[in-house]
């Protein structure tokens, strides 16, 4: 069987912690009066001194923070920057080949296109008259092996 444990137990354990709580809030609500000064100015002064230290308080928090972001805009910036820095150099390797590429595909398109495209009829040149050694080489003149 599990042990069990008193409800006796839990209950008086609960009311010492709630008897605590209690008696630490009315401690802090007897000293308040105690610790108000007896004057209004002194309050005031009082006050101010405090207002003033918050001020800066918030001014330092609000340095730090704006220190904080310029420092992290600057992060963002250099790996924004080198992000970059890399990828255009992959981009120049991707539109080399693929300049490559293109050039290839344009002169076979080229080649093709001059192929199948109309054709021009070309003048023949008129053809020159045989040297006297041509002539001689090629067995003679006229009515030879006849």
């Amino acid at each position: 069987m599990a042990a069990r444990t008193s409800t006796r137990r839990r209950v008086t354990r609960k009311q010492t912690t709630v008897r605590k709580r209690a008696s630490r809030v009315m401690a802090k609500l007897e000293r308040i009066p105690n610790e108000l000064p007896a004057q209004l100015d002194e309050f005031s002064r009082r006050v101010h001194k405090q207002l003033s230290r918050l001020e800066k308080d918030v001014d330092r928090a609000e340095a730090r923070a704006r220190r904080q972001i310029a420092r992290l805009l600057r992060e963002a910036s250099h790996r924004l920057g080198r992000f970059e820095a890399e990828g255009q150099q992959r981009w120049r390797k991707l539109t080399t080949q693929a300049r490559r590429e293109a050039l290839d595909m344009l002169r076979k398109l080229e080649k093709r296109v001059e192929a199948t495209g109309p054709r021009v009829q070309r003048r023949r040149a008129p053809q020159r008259a045989k040297s006297a050694r041509a002539v001689a080489a090629s067995g003679g003149g006229f009515g030879e092996g006849v």
